[in-house]
């Protein structure tokens, strides 16, 4: 066996390996972000996160650090942490001065279900009491969030070409299961990779569209075909349609599913391992969980029912097991929303949460601070409804303006009621005539619908999709230039935090956009900023796990090798369980034993990562780390796994081909080193596209 891996040769190994790692990465990492990746080249250099799903690290995570960057011996370990760092980053032991944009928010005492003890029980267990609230909730969108696939209700056929990626994808039945097909043509249309999985769930109430789910194993994946409504065909999935992207290679973390089901079973705290406890969005998510409100009123009465309680409490005496939305402040109440519908630019789990410890009833910035991007003149970025009614003169001249005004969860007006419905509610507070425009013309022009006017449809990002714009007033429809961002500013109030604590989650915020925006000279310091900003937080001793894992890849984008070595250490040490931080200081500490040559360290660390999530770029590596430490079976087993998640990963077939060559396996070592060249010559085909004329 050792005879083998000699015959292919240690250095090459190394060699190929080296390369495809020092390709600069084209998948983007964003820190507890949701959304696709939209750069994403799977056969150069592929490497997806879990701690920082969507960003794109500033080097490259596996590459030997520059000769020309200074480092500090093993025995600085014992060293203050911030003398540590090179000169490169001397400075960022400077004091950090943060410019926080308030609002005004006012907070409540929680409800007695806040408490975290207190168990969900399903929406299930609500209908006996409250039936008429069910089937209410059951027309609205939110009943609706995802589902399991039932082809009845389906569109269960179609197929098209992809003009962009020249692959061809096929819905089709087989039996009862419905199954999304994806075919990779070479450069002469010839087929190269054929991957199809049965969906399980729809992801999306079916308003503009539908998403699609696929379970392989322990781990969800997103299918690249979606549903649009309005345009009533198949197409891709947003963050699809480009020329290179993740296919069916995507997984799905415990935070995509966040808006759209129930809840979940987190089991050890793997975000990625987890089973759905209730497929769709239901009463405990607005309510809050319903264990204390259940046991109340199990034993009472019919005429005691929490119906006819409810009716006839006042507001002095409400019942404060359950949270009512209508009866909390305007903050309170809005966060509930905004648990789902705030989508900013960037994102900050507070220390030790996650996004499924929010509970209604409670401030969302308890859990997580928002931030969306500053313009040249100092005002917010509106790029989402909450940002826009805020921006909203009708929300900041009437204090009771909200979310449930106009959207009441309980009240979903029909298709031909809707402008009547929406309009009673401007008139409200608005008199008929108080429209400059005439009665005429409002009804030839707008069909006398305040909203078409006043909140626009505009299109979105999502393709064939479009939204109303959510900042109430007068709209220009002409199209200016595009404003450049030049910094972030946190979308609700967080006067209430402490000065570590804002600090701790902007550092986090800047980590994340100056990565995402990596051409925008506003935010090219943002990686040192954030840094600078941890180092203080270090120093503290209120580092939390988040916090150290972001450090030590920015350590080690800096060379400082030992540093993130010793930060990863420590928070793999903390974690007891396979949190997104602990997978990533896993394979930080895999990748640092890979470049120090210890082949079996990295092996044995890769494959830790890879029980924890189903990633093309950790098999590889773990591929590599097996071969070198003279693993060869385990080696071919890794690298197959590799090419059957991404199957245009050129370097995975090119060295699974020159490993089975060297077993004297001639025929599967000729096919993989044929698909890598078809695939190589696909994707240069595809890069020359890109190109402008």
């Amino acid at each position: 066996m050792r005879g083998h891996r000699q015959f292919l040769g240690q250095d090459q190994l190394q060699i190929v390996s080296q390369r495809i790692c020092s390709t600069p990465q084209t998948s983007r990492f964003r820190y507890f972000a949701t959304k696709a990746s939209a750069n994403q080249l799977l056969p150069t250099g592929f490497a997806a996160s879990t701690l920082f799903p969507d960003c794109k690290l500033g080097t490259n995570a596996d590459s030997r650090p520059s000769q020309s960057r200074s480092h500090y011996p093993d025995n600085s370990v014992n060293q203050p942490f911030a003398n540590r760092f090179s000169t490169t980053l001397h400075f960022l032991l400077c004091i950090a001065a943060f410019h926080i944009v308030h609002t005004a928010q006012s907070q409540g005492s929680p409800p007695l279900n806040a408490d975290p003890s207190v168990k969900y029980i399903g929406s299930q267990a609500c209908v006996a009491c409250h039936p008429n609230q069910h089937k209410s909730y059951l027309a609205t969108s939110h009943s609706k969030t995802m589902e399991r696939v039932d082809p009845s209700k389906e569109t269960t056929t179609g197929s098209f070409r992809h003009a962009l990626s020249g692959n061809d994808y096929e819905v089709f039945l087989r039996g009862d299961q419905l199954f999304h097909r994806e075919i990779i043509r070479g450069s002469n249309d010839e087929v190269l990779a054929t991957t199809e999985n049965p969906i399980l769930y729809t992801m999306g109430s079916g308003s503009h569209g539908k998403s699609y789910v696929y379970r392989k194993g322990e781990f969800f994946g997103q299918s690249p075909l979606s549903w649009y409504v309005e345009s009533k065909k198949w197409a891709m999935s947003p963050g699809y349609d480009l020329p290179n992207h993740p296919g069916f290679s995507r997984k799905l973390s415990s935070e995509c599913f966040f808006c759209h089901v129930g809840s979940i079973d987190r089991k050890e705290g793997n975000p990625n391992d987890f089973t759905i406890l209730e497929e769709t969005v239901g009463c405990e998510r607005c309510h809050g969980p319903g264990e204390l409100h259940a046991k109340k009123y199990r034993n009472r009465k019919p005429a005691t029912s929490p119906q006819i309680e409810l009716a006839n409490s006042t507001e002095d005496t409400p019942d404060n097991t359950i949270v009512n939305p209508a009866r909390l402040n305007r903050d309170l109440s809005e966060a509930i929303c905004q648990q789902c519908h705030l989508q900013a630019a960037g994102k900050a789990l507070r220390a030790g949460k996650d996004e499924w410890d929010f509970r209604p009833g409670t401030p969302l910035t308890d859990i997580r601070l928002d931030y969306q991007y500053r313009l040249g003149d100092d005002k917010m970025k509106i790029v989402g409804h909450v940002e826009q009614l805020h921006q909203s003169k009708c929300y900041q001249q009437a204090g009771t303006l909200t979310c449930i005004t106009c959207h009441n969860p309980h009240d979903t007006p029909s298709r031909e009621n809707m402008v009547a419905h929406y309009r009673s509610i401007c008139l409200d507070c608005h008199d008929n005539d108080a429209c400059g425009e005439p009665l005429p013309k409002r009804v030839s022009t707008a069909q006398n619908d305040c909203a078409k006017c006043h909140m626009p449809k505009l299109d979105t990002e999502i393709p064939h999709t479009a939204f109303h714009h959510h900042r109430i007033g007068i709209h220009d429809t002409a199209s200016g230039t595009p404003e450049v961002a030049v910094g972030l500013s946190p979308i609700l109030d967080i006067s209430g935090l402490t000065p570590l604590e804002r600090a701790r989650c902007e550092a986090l915020a800047k980590f994340q956009v100056g990565q995402e925006e990596p051409d925008n000279p506003n935010f090219k310091d943002y990686g040192l900023e954030s840094a600078k900003a941890l180092i203080q937080l270090k120093n503290s001793g209120k580092a939390d796990a988040d916090a150290n894992t972001i450090l030590a890849l920015l350590a080690r984008s800096q060379g400082q090798s030992a540093i993130a070595g010793d930060l990863a250490t420590e928070v793999v040490a903390m974690e007891k369980r396979p949190t997104r931080a602990k997978v990533e200081a896993l394979r930080l500490l895999a990748q640092l034993a890979y470049q120090g040559r210890k082949h079996a360290d990295a092996a044995k660390l890769y494959r830790q990562v890879t029980q924890h999530q189903s990633e093309a770029y950790d098999y590889f590596q773990l591929g590599i780390s097996e071969q070198n430490s003279g693993q060869t079976e385990r080696a071919i087993t890794a690298l197959k796994m590799a090419v059957e998640l991404a199957p245009n990963y050129v370097e995975a077939h090119r060295v699974l081909a020159a490993i089975l060559g060297s077993q004297g396996k001639t025929d599967e070592s000729n096919k993989h080193q044929q698909l890598a060249l078809q695939h190589e010559q696909r994707m240069q085909r595809l890069w020359q596209s890109t190109l402008p004329e």
